[in-house]
């Protein structure tokens, strides 16, 4: 006689419970930093100072597009010496830095260089080159804040 067991186990498994779960929490979430006031939610006491100066270590290089000069552009540094001539703007790197002979490498200071939208990566190139014979660090940004 052959016995036959009526009940099998069913070993299908239903998700759609689990993505009702996961949408509930992901709305539950949304909502809790949407609420959140950035200002309440970290209390922080930034530091605060009434000068304008900056790191005396860095200096501050921007290429501005010029009409008036012969290359097209004029490089200032530190916001208040102006030079028409990559020439001029090696000498006076060089005299910036010439404090710092004695100081290793890892120390030395580094060049912030701001350009315009409008500087081609030719320009770039050249102050790169400039640059990089004297082993000067450097940061390139393009938007001052």
């Amino acid at each position: 006689m052959a016995i036959k067991r009526s009940s099998k186990v069913d070993s299908s498994f239903s998700s759609s419970s689990m993505t009702d779960l996961i949408f509930l929490l992901l709305v539950f979430f949304i909502l809790a930093t949407t609420l959140i006031n950035p200002n309440n939610a970290v209390k922080l006491t930034l530091p605060s100072s009434s000068s304008q100066e900056g790191d005396p270590s860095v200096i501050a290089l921007s290429v501005v597009g010029d009409k008036s000069s012969n290359s097209g552009y004029k490089y200032i540094i530190n916001r208040d010496e102006a030079y028409t001539n990559l020439g001029d703007v090696a000498a006076a790197l060089k005299g910036h830095y010439a404090k710092y002979e004695a100081v290793p490498q890892e120390e030395k200071p580094y060049i912030s260089l701001r350009c315009d939208e409008k500087v081609t990566v030719d320009i770039l190139v050249e102050i790169i080159d400039l640059t990089r014979e004297e082993k000067y660090k450097m940061v390139l940004a393009t938007k001052e804040k």
